[in-house]
Order: C-alpha cells, then structure tokens, then sequence
C-alpha cells in the first residue's frame, strides 16, 4: 500500500508541476482558474496540516493567491506529502480532525490519502477545461503519461 500511495504522490507532484508551468506561461483571464489552483495547493497543506503539524504558512481553503505563491505552496504540499507518506507504516490508522467549519471527523489515513490525491485531479481536470475555453492547451497530465516514462 506504501507503495502504491507513494507512486501517487510523485504522480500528483508530477502532474501540478506541469500545470504549474502552463499557467506560469499562459495569459489565462478566467480567475476561476487562480481560485482552483490556489484552492488546490492550500487544500493539500490543510490535510497534511492535520496529520502533521506543519511548519509553513497554511492558506485559507479558498484564499486566492498570487500565482507565484500558488505554485510554491502546490510544490512545498506534494513534497511534504512524499517526506510524510515515506515515514508511515500504519494506513489504517484512525485520524481525527476538525474540518475547516470546525465539525469533527474520524477518517483511515488511507481514505485521507486517496482523496487528497483525487482532489487535486479534480481541480486539474476543471482548470483543464478552462483553458480550452481560452484556447489555451493543458498539459497532458493522465497518469499513464507519467507512468510511461516514470
């Protein structure tokens, strides 16, 4: 199972790095786009945060950051999650937290990990679709595009 949750975390790590430099490089208008990004780079820091006390800045699920900022804190998540996933052994361990409403939640490790990981692919799937409509090309980020080569 470490296994496998690491592969995906190299992917996840993998494919923002793409759409990191394709929004880096692209004029897109659409500020929907900077909301699921920055979205996506704050919710992966929020998760880890409550399974490791972080040392770094943790922005608000929806605060929208500048794009630089955005783009550190997607890469600081994806290789925080790597150091962290590389350390545990028990995936079925319960974690408890406190969502961002403050309701409180008992969840597998296991479940946290794959949703984290599931997550992001949502948002890039979303911000794919709006730079179509800007006539801007994503990347292609398809697990088996990493997989091929990784």
């Amino acid at each position: 199972m470490k296994d496998q949750f690491l592969r995906l975390y190299q992917y996840n790590l993998w494919a923002n790095n793409l759409f990191s430099e394709t929004l880096a490089n692209s004029s897109f208008k659409n500020e929907k786009v900077s909301v699921l990004f920055s979205h996506t780079a704050a919710a992966q820091l929020i998760w880890l945060n409550r399974l490791s006390k972080l040392d770094v800045k943790i922005p608000d699920v929806w605060e929208v950051m500048p794009l630089p900022e955005a783009i550190d804190s997607l890469r600081t998540g994806g290789t925080l999650w790597l150091e962290y996933l590389e350390k545990q052994s028990d995936f079925e361990q319960i974690i408890s937290y406190q969502n961002t409403k403050g309701t409180a939640f008992e969840t597998p490790l296991k479940d946290i990990v794959v949703h984290v990981a599931n997550h992001g692919t949502h948002h890039r799937g979303q911000i794919a679709t709006l730079l179509r409509a800007e006539n801007i090309a994503p990347p292609a980020s398809d697990f088996i595009f990493f997989s091929r080569n990784n």
